[in-house]
């Protein structure tokens, strides 16, 4: 994806690919999942949000819930396979994690406008990925790992 600032937001480092139509779809069952748990206040759900953002982050998602049913409405919907760099998918999920995991706790000690705030966030982020196909934590992992990687 190029970006108008001629900024490429890429994955110089590494060869593995995920499917941008199953991210895409993670991103609209991780807004409706955040839209569930921010109306309802409940943290149990905000905590299995953040458990499978950790899930996607940390491991290659193979256990991922989310992912599976993904996979399964892209195959339903007989979506091409598209082929994108994993790392700054797996960097953004890793600020979903964060995220899930903050609105979990804010939301258990009834902290509503912090639970809200970091909320909004969040599905700004899960519909900007989800509707759009603009990944905000794919610019910020190639803004940040880009001076460190000496690319022109």
């Amino acid at each position: 994806m190029i970006m108008n600032e001629g900024i490429d937001i890429s994955c110089p480092v590494s060869a593995e690919r995920v499917n941008e139509n199953v991210v895409r779809t993670v991103a609209l069952e991780v807004l409706m999942l955040a839209i569930i748990s921010l109306s309802a206040a409940n943290y149990i759900i905000s905590g299995i949000l953040a458990a499978d953002f950790a899930i996607r982050a940390f491991t290659k998602g193979d256990f991922s819930v989310l992912r599976f049913i993904a996979l399964q409405i892209n195959k339903i919907l007989q979506l091409k396979i598209v082929p994108i760099g994993a790392a700054p998918k797996k960097f953004a999920a890793g600020v979903g994690f964060v995220f899930a995991l903050s609105i979990s706790v804010f939301q258990y000690l009834q902290m509503p406008y912090a639970a809200y705030s970091i909320g909004a966030i969040l599905l700004i982020c899960a519909f900007l990925e989800g509707v759009l196909g603009f990944c905000v934590g794919c610019v910020v992992y190639t803004l940040a790992v880009r001076p460190f990687l000496k690319i022109k």
